[in-house]
């Protein structure tokens, strides 16, 4: 079952105010989400840390956005 991204937000409760806690679980939402790999293909890019992406299925590992492995336009 997929979690929505209210739901990312239900562990901040009522605090912060309902904008913030809406952009913060877009911005998270995003991070968690898999992207696809430049080198192979697949989806299963990864965020391992801030501004690092690593592709599960071939190992390649780069320096993307901090949220994104890459900048939309």
């Amino acid at each position: 079952m997929v979690k929505s991204r209210q739901a990312i937000a239900k562990g901040l409760g009522p605090r912060y105010g309902s904008t913030l806690r809406k952009k913060w679980a877009e911005v998270v939402s995003a991070a968690r989400a898999s992207y696809v790999c430049d080198r192979c293909g697949a989806k299963s890019v990864r965020r391992v840390s801030v501004g690092v992406w690593q592709c599960r299925r071939c190992g390649y590992k780069f320096a993307g956005q901090a949220y994104a492995p890459k900048a939309e336009r």
